[in-house]
């Protein structure tokens, strides 16, 4: 349930108030199915009446898993969903309906011997996304439900706690290929919020003698798109990649105290998340730019963690 009122002034000067009730039932129901030991399945259906534009939406999901092994699993999944749309447009607009996603999803995972691996690959469909036809969302603009896209991807986690002694290390990669054609894209384009590759590994190593967990963190992330108003063709270009390597030092003072170190973005690499143009070209027909960068290349931390619990073995040391 949401109440909302708003008044808004356009640019020569008429008042426009917007005053709703945003109301949603929903109701939710789920079964499991057993075929075997190794074999389930579950189903459920979601049911959504939208009060706004009296629409109602059904929403079936259903996951089948399959137990390979002892310690490995491969399942399926498929579902539906459904999203009213933001404030921001349907203050607007009362009439947009709910924005549709489809997601089909597969997934193995092993657990095992202080060994984790998890491999997901997926594709969603987006349907009845909010189009306007104006630079932002305002009162003159026209809206629809006629935008839609595509995600589809592969996510891969690997973990290993204990087969080399003292060292808990895990490395996770995805890779992710969208486009959308929403909001006021001109044509259908991949977003500036997704890049292609992701890739991190975080290390955690105890050294018995120093008292002191020493860890190292990487994070690579490619370029993501961004719109240059220099060129004709519409977030066609991207920034250059993502790279920060970090490093920390927690040392255990006693078994409920840690002194905590950190540097962030170790090497200073420059990194730019994005481009800001001017609103009007130079005298050269030119779009003037600037970065839009981290406030510093490279920052330190230094922190105390006491933690006060009656289990005197208890301290923060597994979220540093």
């Amino acid at each position: 349930n949401l109440d909302y009122t708003d008044t808004y002034l356009t640019e020569d000067e008429l008042s426009f108030k917007s005053d709703y009730q945003d109301d949603l039932y929903a109701g939710f129901t789920e079964t499991d199915i057993f075929f075997s030991n190794r074999f389930a399945m579950k189903f459920g259906v979601r049911g959504e009446y939208d009060k706004t534009t009296q629409a109602f939406n059904m929403a079936p999901r259903v996951s089948l898993a399959y137990k390979s092994s002892e310690k490995g699993q491969f399942s399926l999944a498929y579902g539906d969903f459904y999203q009213n749309p933001l404030v921001a447009y349907r203050k607007f607009d009362k009439t947009l309906d709910s924005e549709k996603s489809s997601h089909y999803i597969f997934n193995y995972q092993y657990t095992g011997n202080g060994k984790t691996l998890r491999v997901e690959a997926y594709y969603k469909a987006y349907d009845k996304l909010v189009k306007f036809d104006t630079e932002m969302p305002e009162f003159a603009s026209n809206y629809n439900n006629s935008g839609s896209g595509y995600a589809q991807g592969l996510d891969v986690f690997w973990r290993d706690t204990k087969n080399i002694k003292n060292l808990d290390y895990w490395i996770s990669y995805s890779y992710l290929d969208t486009k959308r054609d929403y909001l006021n894209f001109p044509n259908t384009a991949t977003p500036n919020f997704a890049p292609k590759h992701n890739f991190s590994i975080v290390t955690k190593y105890w050294v018995n003698e120093w008292r002191s967990q020493l860890g190292f963190s990487y994070t690579y992330a490619s370029g993501r798109p961004y719109d240059n108003p220099n060129t004709s063709e519409f977030l066609a270009e991207k920034t250059k990649s993502y790279n920060n390597l970090s490093l920390n030092w927690a040392y255990l003072i006693s078994q409920q105290k840690i002194l905590y170190f950190s540097i962030n973005n170790a090497l200073g690499f420059n990194n730019v998340n994005g481009y800001q143009y001017t609103d009007v070209p130079n005298r050269n027909g030119v779009f003037n730019r600037r970065e839009i960068r981290p406030q510093a290349d490279t920052f330190f931390f230094i922190g105390f963690f006491w933690t006060l619990s009656t289990d005197k073995s208890s301290n923060q040391l597994d979220n540093l």
